[in-house]
């Protein structure tokens, strides 16, 4: 049966996450339920390290919560002044030290 929970458990995190990105899908960037506090504390951030490459963080303000999803394109919802210069940093980081690197787009 400690199967069955640990299938459960991940479940339902992947379940909250997925409800995080339809949120911010539709617009919705601040005050979104934090799936580990259960508090309205979670705001939605984009970092944009290196030209078409796109990310969308969810951190909560009251615990140490915090996910990251890969955009394949440009957030529908993207602003500069929801760049956060940290998180950018951080994937920059990744970016330069990945051992396999992104092919160039080819332009159609």
């Amino acid at each position: 049966m400690p199967r069955d929970d640990s299938q459960n458990q991940t479940n339902s995190r992947l379940s909250s996450q997925l409800h995080l990105l339809q949120e911010a899908a539709i617009g919705h960037l601040d005050n979104l339920d934090c799936p580990n506090c259960r508090h309205l504390a979670i705001s939605v951030w984009f970092s944009h390290p290196v030209a078409d490459m796109y990310r969308t963080w969810f951190i909560c303000a009251d615990c140490d919560f915090h996910t990251r999803a890969q955009n394949t394109e440009r957030p529908r919802f993207f602003s500069d002044d929801r760049v956060c210069a940290e998180l950018e940093e951080r994937d920059l980081s990744i970016v330069r030290q990945a051992i396999f690197k992104r092919p160039p787009q080819r332009l159609m």
